[in-house]
């Protein structure tokens, strides 16, 4: 209740950060955050910064940003190919368009219902498998290695905060 009242009398700024400006900041945030870690945990890292880093952009454009590069075709993107031909890659796009907005939805969906397995090679983690089903329908299967995953991400990162600032210098 304190929290609630403290963002009810303070409008303008939550913990630091201005109005209007959560999403761009935690982005940078966690950005800045896994690019400089330097321990043996960093998958750990960017499993934990993927909440960030893809599903904050796709969620908070579905109800605020509507940017462009997420209306693109996941074939017209020449930076996550490596997606795509991803070992046992599935997309089922379940009568919606073949964009980054639906990849990023069932990818979303993976992650909030915990459809992740740990890809492991002599008892070290080496990447993950996300998936996405509904009804027992595979809608995504996606492997990605760590560095593939930090890839995918930070693509997604840097795409939403090029276009904000784009609009913001228009």
């Amino acid at each position: 209740m304190v929290i609630f009242n403290y963002i009810l009398t303070n409008k303008t700024r939550v913990m630091g950060i201005p109005n209007g400006k959560y999403d761009i900041e935690l982005i940078r945030r966690t950005k800045e955050l896994i690019q400089s870690y330097k321990g043996k945990y960093n998958l750990t890292l960017l499993m934990n910064g993927i909440l960030s880093l893809i599903v904050l952009p796709h969620q908070h454009n579905a109800r605020i940003r509507k940017l462009n590069f997420m209306n693109k075709d996941i074939n017209d993107i020449p930076e996550i190919q490596f997606v795509l031909n991803s070992p046992n890659f599935h997309f089922d796009r379940r009568g919606k368009n073949n964009d980054l907005k639906n990849l990023l939805t069932r990818i979303r969906n993976g992650i909030a219902h915990q459809r992740i397995e740990s890809i492991s090679e002599d008892n070290k983690w080496k990447g993950v498998i996300i998936q996405d089903s509904h009804n027992g329908n595979i809608g995504l299967n996606l492997e990605l290695k760590t560095s593939e995953l930090r890839k995918f991400a930070f693509y997604i990162a840097d795409e939403y905060l090029k276009e904000l600032n784009k609009k913001a210098s228009s």
